[in-house]
């Protein structure tokens, strides 16, 4: 099952967990984007690290420069996404 997030809802989680990389964990929350349908999202440069984005739908995401470094990716779907310069660095893809 996929979830399905209004571009509103993805900015407030998406600057949450700002907030929340910021702060070491002292405000804001983590990203639980699982099973999140993200397909064609424009998520250029985004702070995703440590993200929870297991079964995530990322297909053609616009992915480049983002900060995905230590986040999970198990079981999610990137065919296609823009991987340009992201940091990948630490994170879980399978």
């Amino acid at each position: 099952m996929t979830n399905t997030h209004t571009a509103a809802e993805l900015a407030a989680i998406l600057a949450n967990h700002k907030l929340w990389s910021l702060s070491v964990g002292m405000a804001g929350s983590l990203a639980n984007l699982r099973g999140a349908d993200l397909s064609r999202a424009d998520l250029t440069g985004a702070d995703l690290s440590h993200a929870d984005l297991p079964g995530a739908y990322l297909s053609r995401a616009a992915l480049s420069r983002a900060d995905l470094s230590r986040a999970d990716l198990t079981g999610a779907n990137l065919r296609g996404a823009d991987l340009t310069g992201a940091n990948l660095t630490g994170a879980t893809t399978t």
